[in-house]
């Protein structure tokens, strides 16, 4: 069975019901997924949720830290840590993808862990077409 590791924005949309964003076909892999324990966020994505909510971009409708605990509990999913390996390997990815750390360390996760990452960023899906990494739209 196939791993995620789901961008932000689909870990928001996830957790919070948001089902019109995401394909039905989609919903049902990451609930397998969910329950075969290979359901994954990077710690990453945290600091961008904590970062959204900070500036008020993003209503969590509750702490971050409770945010964080009920998507582990609830919802699933494990953290992956930004290991020395995965910072590393992100200032050495192959091929052409932009300067964003944060998804640069998100490609990293992927090609670590060998996970499919669900993201709608455009930059990330063309790099999953170019082989570099398994991409999913949601």
């Amino acid at each position: 069975m196939t791993s995620y590791l789901l961008d932000t924005h689909v870990w928001l949309w996830v957790q919070f019901g948001d089902v019109a964003r995401t394909s039905p076909e989609l919903i049902s892999d990451l609930e397998q997924s969910q329950q075969e324990g290979t359901l994954f966020v990077s710690t990453i994505s945290i600091l961008e949720i904590a970062r959204l909510a900070a500036l008020h971009h993003y209503d969590l409708g509750q702490t971050v830290e409770s945010f964080v605990a009920d998507s582990r509990v609830e919802g699933g999913l494990q953290l992956i840590d930004m290991s020395p390996q995965i910072l590393i390997e992100s200032t050495r990815l192959p091929g052409e993808l932009h300067r964003d750390p944060a998804d640069r360390i998100l490609a990293a996760t992927a090609r670590d862990g060998d996970l499919t990452l669900v993201t709608r960023d455009k930059a990330l899906l063309q790099y999953g077409k170019q082989g570099h990494i398994k991409a999913r739209k949601p």
